[in-house]
């Protein structure tokens, strides 16, 4: 998008640096991490030129971002269904899309709304195309996976806590450091793996073409989650390092207020389902840990192989896989021991799997 309209380069005043520690609680912190530097007009338009795209630049860009999300898309939705962690490592090393969200928080920080709207359109469009991408590659895809019976990578990007937005605020600082320091830009493919875009998106589409809607929520709202936390993080960091001028600054000040404004609206949305989703987890872990301790009073001689633990509203529900070596425990036993003090029901489904050994030799 060519040349940025920028003011001079001149070193922030004491007061214009109380007004960027202002917009955020951490300012004040970050400031003194992240020390504003005078920018020269050219080293500034070099970074804008990476995140802005127009004129004859515009086409070529487009181009290889469209080709890039399907590809990335691709790798991750194979990986995804094949368990591949290292598959899915690779495609957030291809996918583009940190370029449009560090472009969203360039263009609220400087308060140009028509490249605001530029950007917000590109990634809306990579976005759609990402889902579209991994529901084809779904429908493709040879396999028995089914709705029900997603594999752990699939299912490690269905259900986000609020340590996925931890990591997100850290790659948005991450990511707004490395844009504002170039010679630090080497460390940028380790921010797009340190922050999943790409392959919640492909779980996404994934999710849909098998019919797990849950699923498919999850991980829109992972993807939701470290959007919004980059976006936010990364205009903080884009405040405090001085990348923004002065008089710029000065001059959109209201924009730049109402920007920074949204984000922290929606990254505090976005935070509420988290926090929920956190202390179910946490509630699950503390009954998955009651479970283990009542299969040891109940069947000494079992070995727990599986185990699934809700804890809901009105009732409790236990899945386990034992291998045991003696003649199964009745169930209903196990069900008396988690319902002690509970003042829901407990449903207790349990596998027996028969251990037995035998040896012999034969001469």
């Amino acid at each position: 998008m060519g040349q940025a309209d920028m003011g001079g380069s001149t070193e922030p005043t004491e007061d214009e640096r109380g007004f960027a520690g202002a917009l955020s609680p951490t300012g004040s912190v970050l400031h003194r991490i992240f020390q504003p530097r005078v920018w020269e007009d050219g080293e500034r338009n070099a970074v804008l030129n990476e995140l802005f795209f127009e004129g004859p630049d515009w086409r070529p860009f487009l181009y290889r971002f469209a080709t890039l999300i399907v590809l990335s898309t691709t790798i991750a939705a194979l990986g995804l269904i094949s368990n591949s962690a290292a598959v899915v490592i690779g495609a957030m090393l291809v996918a583009p899309l940190m370029t449009p969200i560090l472009a969203v928080a360039a263009a609220l920080v400087h308060g140009q709304l028509d490249r605001l709207w530029v950007s917000t359109a590109v990634l809306v469009g990579g976005t759609v195309a990402a889902i579209a991408s991994g529901w084809v590659i779904s429908r493709l895809a040879p396999g028995t996976l089914t709705a029900t019976e997603l594999t752990p990578e699939l299912l490690g990007r269905t259900a986000p806590s609020l340590l996925d937005l931890g990591v997100a605020i850290a790659a948005g600082l991450a990511g707004g450091y490395v844009l504002t320091h170039p010679r630090a830009g080497s460390s940028l493919p380790g921010v797009a793996i340190a922050v999943a875009l790409v392959p919640p998106l492909a779980t996404v589409g994934i999710a849909l073409e098998l019919g797990a809607t849950s699923a498919a929520q999850g991980a829109l709202l992972l993807f939701t989650t470290n959007f919004v936390a980059i976006v936010l993080s990364a205009m903080t960091i884009m405040l405090v390092s001085g990348f923004v001028p002065s008089d710029r600054r000065l001059m959109v000040k209201g924009r730049l207020r109402v920007g920074f404004a949204v984000a922290l609206l929606a990254t505090l949305g976005v935070a509420v389902p988290l926090t929920w989703h956190t202390i179910d987890v946490v509630s699950d872990q503390g009954f998955a840990r009651e479970v283990i301790s009542a299969v040891r009073q109940w069947d000494p001689a079992g070995r727990i192989i599986e185990l699934e633990a809700d804890v809901g509203e009105s009732r409790a529900s236990v899945r386990l896989v034992v291998a045991s070596s003696r003649t199964p425990v009745p169930a209903w036993r196990l069900a008396e021991l988690l319902a002690q003090g509970r003042e829901i029901p407990v449903d207790v489904e349990v596998q027996y799997r028969l251990e037995q050994r035998d040896e012999a030799t034969a001469d």
